[in-house]
């Protein structure tokens, strides 16, 4: 209508709604209608009526439903093309394997990098130089620290273990090219620091990956990574082509204002790139990953998330640190535009170094589209994620300007500029929410890293056949055997051998060692037997001291043997004999200690001594029985982790053996073939069941014991080689100085292999057998 006055409509700016003060007594203001906040536009003033406005948006809605859809493609334009990329893949393989063919592969690396070049602003480069202690800790984070966590991510128990690797090379890679500066920018960042950080992070990396990925991860896979190969193709894929792209925007001016006003359109480019390579290899990789189970996917999804909340909290952490140490409030570290930039660039990942690092890798690791999988996801989860934490701060910080603003009288100036002098302020939450997060996986991975696996039980359906003799025991075990020399019908001695640490019932070192005129002779029946867990005998969960000796009494009366019977103990068996002697003393007929592995923790050892004979092991070993004696709920862990080294003894460290001892394994190799065998079941049930066994806390001290032979029925020997370095031989003389029922006997030059040695057995049988050494 002519002369009536029509509402005017105002558009105003965030920092302006903000601070508006609003106050009901102002007339004027309550003919302002004032929009949502929006991110910095230009103020836009218009007159219409009312009634226009909403029929024209209604209309409008109705002939542009299609909008708020291209909208959401927009701006969610990677995500959705690495993801097509894979769904295409994964739908009709036959396309992406012939272009893979004819290496279209290599031209998306080459493009990505060439239009980083074009997009690459030197004065923004340049004025990240007054916050450089920010950056270089970032530069530091993106490619010497957080690589470490690729150590963390190798102990993850998931199938298939490419899954595993391609994650830790993802976490050797330097930061996002493009998300983690976008979102910066958004968050009210240090954009420039967050591109000289991105900048010098992708060039510097290229120098640093090959190494990174040598020392983490090949190492721990047994794989051999050329690395000065791997350099110069990095550096052919990736710094030839964004050297290239930069030449040529500082060469053509207006080719610089072509791409500096058509951002978005190089930036989806990228991402078309950035999709073939996924694409060309999960179509190469299509059969292998139908047959991966989604629970797998599931799992490799939920690890990229743990990975990037681990890198948010340890970044979180030491720029908080720092600040702490270098001035507080007043540190460079404490700006909250820097501890932004910093927070979010370092602890982001690239996917397109990594694409190009599993292409050069040459299937090194395993199949490159199983590799780069769980990668993509992990790419997309930190952009969401961080996106979210944005989306958060923002949310906060315009609450808390709001609140102070209505708190304000209406001349008074809102006192926005104090929250600068302590930004971590704003992160409270955020730290809450990360460490909670962090605490939950942490807990979740520190409780599966240190459970065992099941063992694979001799005959069951995923377990080795049985193909031993065994005998049933009154709690349902199965204890596997074997017979040696005459028959026991015939036998004047019967003998049991007790076998050592990664051994079983084939390295039986007596009778296989003697001649058959001596067995004969001697008229000796031997029987050696796997220990519980080893072998095909069953594993016993409960095992302790005891339950070995009422084992082997049980044996012993199965096959017939109900009288007294020899012992015979090698090195982790010794612990055995001990036992027996402890508590089925009265079966024994005699019982030899050939280099018996000492618990160092023996109440009756001098502490003195035995300090000194724990030092001169190796520091492994150290750490390991350490482990075992006293916290042996960590024993797997411990032995099967690549953080640390794990005990020198498992992997028969050539340190451990006198010269003697490298003579004789040569000399017995053919026996190597048993040594599977030993672990067959599980390295837990095992070895490590060994190690808590003989090294924990024992139910008796043996310098405690009595004689078993007080009227000379009988005899007790200790065989011990001078020169062992597995079991020191102080110790020895020591029990053998505190127990003198025990007959001593040191071998000059000896190591822990001297029962192998010719000669030997023969001796150390006919002392035990006629009570006198030799």
């Amino acid at each position: 209508m002519a002369g009536t006055i029509q509402p005017l409509i105002l558009t105003l700016p965030s920092a302006v709604t903000a601070t508006f003060p609003r106050r009901k007594t102002c007339l004027f203001c309550r003919s302002l209608r004032f929009n949502p906040p929006r991110r910095s536009i230009p103020t836009l003033i218009r007159s219409c009526a009312p009634s226009d406005e909403i029929h024209g948006s209604v209309v409008a809605d109705g002939l542009n439903w299609t909008k708020p859809l291209m909208n959401f493609a927009s701006n969610n334009f990677l995500p959705l093309a690495l993801t097509s990329g894979v769904a295409f893949g994964l739908a009709n393989p036959t396309l992406g394997c012939l272009a893979d063919r004819y290496h279209l592969s290599k031209f998306g690396p080459f493009g990505i990098f060439v239009i980083s070049g074009l997009t690459l602003r030197s004065d923004e480069i340049g004025a990240a130089a007054k916050a450089w202690p920010v950056g270089l800790f970032g530069l530091c984070s993106i490619l010497l620290f957080t690589p470490y966590f690729s150590r963390l991510v190798m102990l993850i128990p998931l199938q298939p273990q490419e899954f595993v690797t391609g994650l830790a090379i993802f976490t050797c890679m330097p930061t996002t090219l493009s998300s983690g500066v976008a979102l910066t920018q958004l968050a009210g960042g240090n954009t420039a620091i967050a591109l000289a950080m991105t900048v010098v992070s992708n060039m510097l990396g290229i120098l640093i990956i090959p190494f990174s990925i040598s020392k983490f991860i090949a190492d721990g896979v047994g794989v051999y990574v050329p690395t000065a190969q791997l350099l110069r193709s990095l550096l052919l894929t990736l710094m030839v082509p964004l050297i290239l792209g930069k030449v040529l925007r500082e060469s053509f001016r207006g080719l610089a204002d072509f791409v500096d006003h058509n951002r978005k359109l190089f930036s989806k480019i990228n991402a078309v790139l950035l999709s073939l390579v996924p694409w060309m290899q999960v179509s190469g990789s299509r059969s292998l990953l139908l047959m991966v189970q989604p629970a797998a996917f599931i799992a490799a999804i939920g690890m990229g998330m743990l990975l990037h909340i681990v890198l948010l909290a340890f970044n979180a952490l030491a720029i908080r640190s720092l600040s702490a140490v270098s001035g507080g409030r007043k540190s460079i570290f404490a700006e909250k535009e820097n501890a932004l930039a910093a927070l979010l660039v370092a602890s982001q990942k690239t996917l397109p170094v990594m694409v190009a690092v599993v292409e050069k890798l040459g299937g090194a690791f395993g199949e490159s589209g199983l590799l780069i999988l769980p990668c993509v996801a992990a790419h997309l989860t930190q952009i969401v994620f961080d996106s979210f934490l944005v989306n958060l701060w923002l949310r906060r910080d315009l609450s808390s300007n709001t609140a102070k603003v209505l708190s304000c009288t209406p001349f008074e100036k809102p006192p926005l500029k104090e929250r600068r002098n302590n930004p971590f302020e704003n992160f409270a939450g955020m730290y809450r929410e990360i460490s909670l997060l962090l605490l939950v996986g942490l807990v979740a991975w520190a409780y599966q890293a240190i459970q065992p696996p099941p063992p694979k039980i001799c005959g069951s359906p995923d377990g080795p056949p049985i193909t031993a003799s065994r005998i049933k025991l009154r709690d349902g075990r199965h204890l596997a055997y074997k017979e040696h020399g005459v028959s026991k019908e015939m036998a004047k001695h019967k003998l049991f051998f007790v076998h050592g640490f990664s051994s079983c019932r084939h390295d039986e070192p007596f009778v296989t060692q003697l001649s058959p005129g001596v067995v004969e002779e001697l008229r000796i029946y031997s029987v050696s037997f796997d220990k519980p867990g080893y072998g095909e005998s069953d594993p016993h969960p409960n095992r302790t001291m005891k339950s070995l000796a009422l084992d082997i009494e049980e044996l012993a009366d199965q096959l017939g043997l109900r009288s007294t019977f020899y012992l015979v103990g090698y090195s982790m068996g010794g612990h055995a004999v001990w036992s027996c002697l402890k508590y089925i003393p009265h079966r024994l007929a005699g019982a030899t200690l050939m280099a018996p592995v000492v618990n160092y923790w023996w109440p009756g050892l001098p502490a003195n001594l035995s300090k000194e004979a724990y030092s001169l092991m190796l520091p492994q070993d150290q750490w390991a029985l350490r482990v075992a004696h006293h916290m042996p709920f960590l024993v797997y862990w411990w032995n099967t982790q690549k953080l640390f080294p794990a005990s020198a003894v498992i992997y028969r460290r050539p340190e451990n053996f006198s010269p003697q001892d490298l003579q004789i394994l040569q000399k017995i190799a053919h026996r190597q073939h048993h040594k599977a065998m030993a672990t067959q079941q599980g390295v837990f049930e095992s070895l490590h069941r060994d190690m808590m066994i003989g090294f924990g806390k024992w139910e008796f001290d043996p310098l405690d014991l009595d004689n078993p032979f007080p009227n000379n029925e009988g005899s007790v020997h200790l065989w011990m080689g001078d020169e062992d370095r597995l079991v020191p031989v102080i110790l020895q003389r020591y029990i053998a100085e505190r127990l003198p029922w025990i007959k001593y006997n040191e071998v000059a030059g000896a190591g822990h292999l001297f029962a192998y040695a010719d000669g030997m057995s023969e001796a150390i049988v006919r002392a035990l057998l006629y009570g006198h050494n030799k």
